[in-house]
């Protein structure tokens, strides 16, 4: 190894006194310009005052090539091969042996180096070079040096750069001494070119205005450096200036992720004047040869931590002045240069002096993690040249502690600590251990070391399609990392040789970068290292799509994302809105998704997807997650409290609903609603004597409260639940503890839970008697439960009567209707006043005729006395709509409920008919299927001694009663049981004729064929009566004169009794009409015969019609009576008189009509009313039709004489009464 220092460096003109400085001081800070030669000489000077005979110098840099190209300068200037004296160690390379005085390495390798020998032994010098870069491990290793020095005196420290800020490093180092060493040999040109639109970081106006520099250096000797951003628009002006210059020049990339034969290109001679386009790797270290002008875009891309999103942006930023300086130092060493600036120069001079400390934008998890593990203590007071941002602390705590890393209290875990044994981003360390769990080991390494390096695969720009085409060998349709996985596998499978050309050639077919797919196989091989050394198990089973995907979202659990539905995007954490980086992955609707990284570009997207399982997510995130809580509420079933958990990591929502136990999470709120809505609320039954007790009381409150319809009598559940909650224990949150706290305390306090009417009851009830609100009502002596609901809107609200099915049919709602006195008072105030308003003013005040009503005797319905009760004392043309109680309170209408044999609800209606009609099938079919022994069938003669009115039967206990009948079937008859006695009283009178029509077959026969002195009357009488019906209708009168009022014959001697009666009675009632239809005939005919041959007819026509009618209805059974047929030849006798007498009588008979439709017209008003109300029209006003009749003789004919006095007054006076005692 030789010496020597006879360079033209700047350096070496102040050699002594460097030298000098360095042997005095512990630590040095040297400010040496661009081309001052620092890098390559202060190692030799170190050597020269002695450094290095033992122990190692250490020289760091910042980037790899930088520490190959220094350690490659510096052993040609000592005059040795690399590995010897002089050597390097940068990642995945180690070119150093036990001789080595002068290792060059990044600074992360001496990092690194700090967990295995904590006081650096092996050193006894070291130079950081390029200070100013200020990365995280420089600033680590800058703070860790400072508490190292106490310990390690003999250590030397010179800390060096082109543009560092000596006064802040020196009172770092506690005024450590400074020297400045000039360095450019020739002078540096600088030039202000600025941009067109450097605000809108136009593309185009950057590859204009570097074209246009170019233009203007022109032809002039030495290459040209043009700094830009990032490799893309290294790219796109590469292709814009070879477009633009025909190719004169030769246009060289220059970046990190260009492989290391393409960046020694730059070293090499060419033929061309060359144009680099460089990255700021080029500002420091690396010196690109015969560089005359500098073309600086003013611009870089910056990697900023966002602690809020937890991501790293790479943006595009102004750069500093320092940095702006370094760049125009690149120019100026082999002779006078140029830089043109691509912006002014008050930009320049209102940029920040120096760039910001790479802590300051960073992640700081690593570093934290690092310290813990070598117990440095807390990173908020370790001697950081510039102390992060606390927020920045506090994210990388964060982050670790979502990898389980460190505790809450920010102590490390046993994780951590092995975490911190493994040199890679926690992340990544992270998923590495949970893999050794989830035993799959052997696919996490590769996919690890894949995604901790560059991204190997590559697409190039002219030949994109050909390149995803050969990508789709290893492409996995759920998941990138399975796509690295796969090409790993193929990368085995293809290169089985160690052949450096085969390994090329699979590259080039798969277009992957040569240089990533080593680093990748490099990184592989020191994990592979690192999990053995920790004595993990790799497995040899194939592991499943959940295991190697749950190992990777344990560390990944910030980088997952839920679809929106009706876009591409992904809702990320702190509502993040990413979309899919990688194209074939972007068609894609995975549900929940989870990205190696996710990066902003000007829109957010995540690199490296995979689709998976959000329980994963919980799983994993268990100590992350957020929870709300909705909804308390008691759970019937369980008997517990139970609540709504929505879970939600940093802000997404990953379990929108779910229900809990909620006890153990709130127990004061659930001992609350346990005993509210549990206990209160009914929705939980003790089995505990209390319970029985306290229910019995408060059911008998309630039934008051029911029946009087009022809601103050019981006390509110809020004084109910003050008793429960002051009397149980506060540690009751569900069923299963109060039962376990009661029996206890019930051992010694029996009644400690009893409550007492007095208790429950706000107000007094004494007016609310079984009178007034009875509980039965007995109808035909059977008893029927009464129930009361007091609930607006409920089907039940009002009265209930309970009606087992079979005695639907007993039941008249005319009873009913009345309700019970505590109901009918309002009832009948409703009534009052929802008269009309006509009739409502007649009625006031409604109180006296309220007590008017009650006094009134009862006509049948409530509708029906109503009705009567207003046509006598208020309005006799008072008409009730059809609608009328349609609108009446809901708990004015007595509901009818149908029970069966256990008294459940069958059926509920306000309808009594409808009920009976829905109902009538299972009515009936009760009855049938029991046997009563009465039943018979094909009856043609009476059939026993007596047939009773009622019958019963006693079944399991039970009385079923039924009504007999004999039932016409026209054939036959039989004998069958009803189960309402007015259904089997009409079925048996039609039985009763049948039996009559059997026993006078044969006369009845001969009537309706038509007997020789009844055919010229019926022949007579077919233009109004057919003469068929006619003899049906005689046959029929027979039979109802022959049974008269004796429609419920039930004994075999009354009936034989009849039968003999009407034997005796039949020629003479066939006499009888004969003679009087042979009459009605012969009138019928002359009044036919004057309507046809008189005009004057025509004047009088509708009221002979229908006076017709009604004595001669053509249409309604029976067509006559026997005891009225006497009478009509008389009525239509006169109306014959009549029609002869009109055309002399005509002002008298229009008086006379006159009379009688007034009259009439008040009767028939009134009938209708009855038809109306659907009321059974009284017998008095049937008669009050015959006399209108006979008022008719008295008009037109008189000498045919009534058969009593009448006349119009007469009538007039006797409608009044009957109004008045008939209503």
């Amino acid at each position: 190894m030789k010496l020597d220092f006879s360079s033209p460096l700047p350096i070496l003109e102040n050699i002594d006194q460097v030298a000098k400085i360095i042997k005095n001081n512990q630590v040095t800070i040297i400010c040496g310009e661009t081309g001052s030669g620092k890098t390559t000489q202060l190692p030799k000077i170190c050597i020269k005052i002695g450094r290095g005979k033992n122990k190692i110098i250490g020289h760091t840099q910042p980037r790899r090539i930088a520490a190959r190209s220094v350690a490659t300068r510096i052993a040609q200037e000592l005059e040795t091969s690399i590995g010897n004296e002089v050597g390097y160690k940068v990642r995945f390379t180690d070119k150093t042996s036990s001789h080595t005085k002068i290792k060059l390495m990044t600074d992360g390798v001496l990092l690194a180096e700090t967990q295995s020998d904590p006081l650096l032994k092996r050193y006894d010098t070291l130079i950081i070079d390029e200070a100013h870069e200020r990365n995280l491990n420089i600033d680590f290793l800058i703070g860790f040096i400072k508490q190292l020095l106490p310990k390690r005196p003999d250590l030397k420290i010179i800390i060096t750069s082109a543009t560092i800020d000596a006064d802040k490093f020196s009172k770092h180092f506690d005024g450590a001494p400074t020297l400045e060493i000039s360095g450019r040999t020739f002078p540096v040109e600088t030039l202000y070119r600025p941009m067109k639109n450097i605000e809108e970081e136009d593309v185009l106006s950057i590859e204009e205005s570097v074209y246009e520099v170019i233009q203007e250096i022109g032809r002039k000797s030495g290459d040209i450096l043009v700094f830009l951003p990032g490799e893309k628009d290294i790219h796109d002006i590469r292709r814009y200036l070879n477009e633009m210059l025909n190719h004169d020049y030769e246009v060289l990339p220059l970046f990190s992720r260009l492989p290391v034969p393409d960046q020694q290109k730059i070293f090499t001679t060419s033929t061309k004047k060359r144009i680099i386009l460089a990255t700021n790797i080029a500002e420091t270290s690396l010196t690109v040869p015969n560089i005359k002008f500098v073309i600086d875009s003013g611009l870089a891309r910056v990697v900023r931590y966002n602690p809020r999103l937890r991501i790293e942006q790479l943006l595009i930023e102004k750069i500093s002045q320092a940095a702006a300086n370094q760049r125009t130092g690149r120019c100026g060493r082999i002779a006078p240069g140029v830089c043109y600036r691509l912006y002014d120069e008050d930009d320049f001079k209102n940029r920040s002096e120096y760039t910001d400390p790479e802590i300051m934008r960073s992640s700081l998890a690593s570093v934290i993690l690092r310290m813990a593990s070598l117990n440095l203590g807390d990173v908020e007071v370790f001697p950081f040249i510039d102390a992060p941002f606390k927020k920045f602390i506090q994210d990388g705590y964060d982050l670790l502690f979502e990898l389980h890393a460190v505790e809450k209290n920010r102590a490390i875990t046993e994780l951590g600590r092995t975490m911190a044994q493994i040199p890679i981003d926690p992340v990544f360390s992270r998923i590495i251990i949970e893999a050794s769990n989830q035993h799959c080991l052997s696919e996490i390494i590769p996919i690890i070391a894949a995604i901790s390096v560059a991204d190997p695969i590559e697409r190039p720009f002219d030949k994109l399609e050909e390149a995803e085409k050969a990508q789709m060998n290893f492409h996995d349709p759920r998941s990138g990392f399975m796509s690295f996985y796969r090409l790993w596998l193929l990368l085995l499978d293809e290169v089985r040789s160690k052949k450096i050309k085969d390994f090329a050639v699979f590259c080039k077919k798969y277009f992957l970068s040569f240089t990533r797919m080593r680093e990748w196989q490099e990184m592989y091989k020191q994990l592979m290292q690192i999990v053995e050394e920790l004595g993990y198990r790799f497995n040899n089973k194939e592991s499943t799509y959940d295991q190697i995907h749950q190992s990777l979202l344990c560390g990944l659990l910030r980088n997952i994302g839920f679809k929106e539905v009706e876009s591409n995007y992904y809702l990320g954490c702190k509502s993040l809105r990413f979309l899919i980086g990688p194209k074939l992955f972007r068609n894609k609707k995975f549900k929940w998704i989870m990205a190696a990284e996710i990066i902003d570009t000007g829109k957010f997207y995540a690199q490296c997807i995979a689709e998976i399982n959000d329980q994963w997510i919980e799983k994993y995130a268990e100590h992350l997650l957020e929870a709300e809580y909705s909804n308390p509420r008691f759970n019937k079933k369980l008997n517990r409290v139970d609540a709504t958990q929505k879970l939600s990591l940093f802000g997404l929502v990953i379990v929108p609903d779910r229900t809990i136990h909620y006890g153990p999470i709130n127990p004061e709120l659930s001992k609350s609603i346990f005993i509210r809505q549990g206990i209160v609320e009914n929705q939980y039954i003790s089995p505990g004597l209390f319970w029985k007790e306290n229910q019995k009381l408060i059911r008998e409150i309630e039934d008051l409260e029911h029946k009087s319809r009022r809601r103050d009598i019981l006390i509110n559940d809020d004084v109910l639940f003050e008793f429960y909650d002051e009397k149980i224990n506060e540690n009751v949150i569900n069923a299963a503890g109060f039962e376990h706290w009661r029996k206890g305390v019930e051992k010694n306090q029996p009644e400690h839970l009893y409550l007492t009417k007095e208790y429950l009851m706000q107000h007094s009830a004494k007016d609310i008697t079984e009178t007034v609100y009875p509980n039965h009502i007995t109808i035909n002596q059977q008893k029927y439960q009464l129930k009361y609901h007091f609930e607006p809107n409920h089907p039940r609200d009002g009265l209930t009567i309970a009606i087992p099915l079979p005695n639907l049919n007993l039941i008249d709602s005319s009873e009913l209707d009345w309700l019970v006195p505590g109901l009918l008072k309002e009832k009948i105030t409703w009534s009052f006043k929802n008269l009309p308003k006509d009739i409502r003013r007649k009625c006031i005040p409604v109180k006296d005729w309220l007590e008017k009503f009650l006094e009134y005797p009862r006509q049948g319905s409530f509708k029906e006395t109503f009705t009567r009760f207003i046509w006598k004392y208020v309005d006799p043309h008072f008409l009730m709509s059809d609608d009328y109680f349609a609108y009446i309170p809901s708990h004015l209408k007595i509901k009818y409920e149908v029970i069966n044999d256990q008294g459940k609800m069958i059926d509920l209606n306000e309808d009594l008919d409808l009920l009976k009609k829905e109902n009538k099938k299972n009515v009936e079919a009760v009855v049938e299927r029991i046997q009563f022994n009465i039943e018979q069938d094909g009856i043609t003669s009476w059939p026993i001694e007596e047939l009773p009115i009622k019958v019963e039967q006693t079944i399991n206990g039970k009385k079923f009663e039924a009504y007999p009948a004999l039932v016409d079937y026209q054939n036959s008859i039989s004998i069958e049981v009803f189960d309402n006695p007015k259904r089997a009283e009409q079925h048996h009178v039609q039985g009763l004729r049948r039996l009559i029509y059997f026993h006078f077959k044969e006369r009845f026969k001969r009537i309706q064929k038509m007997p020789p002195d009844l055919s010229e009357a019926a022949i007579a009488l077919s233009t109004q009566i057919p003469p068929k019906d006619l003899m049906e209708n005689l046959c029929d009168v027979i039979v109802d004169e022959m049974i008269g009022h004796k429609t419920n014959i039930r004994k075999q001697i009354d009936y034989e009794q009849l039968i003999n009666d009407g034997r005796n009675n039949l020629p003479r009632m066939i006499d009888h009409m004969t003679m009087h239809l042979n009459k009605i005939a012969s009138f019928y005919k002359e009044i036919q015969k004057l309507r046809q041959s008189q005009s004057y007819i025509e004047e009088i026509e509708d009221d002979i019609e229908e006076q017709l009618e009604a004595l001669l209805p053509p249409y309604e059974k029976p067509l006559f009576q026997y005891d009225k047929l006497q009478f009509i030849p008389k009525y239509l006798e006169a109306l014959k008189l009549r029609i002869e007498k009109y055309p002399q009588r005509i002002d008298h008979d229009q008086e006379c009509i006159s009379q009688y439709n007034r009259i009439k017209n008040k009767w028939v008003e009134k009938v209708l009313g009855f038809v109306e109300n659907e009321l059974e029209i009284p017998e008095i006003y049937i008669d009050f039709q015959w006399k209108l009749q006979e008022l008719r003789v008295s008009f037109f004919a008189q000498e045919l004489k009534t058969n009593s006095p009448i006349s119009v007054k007469r009538m007039d006076k006797e409608w009044t009464q009957i109004l008045r005692e008939y209503q």
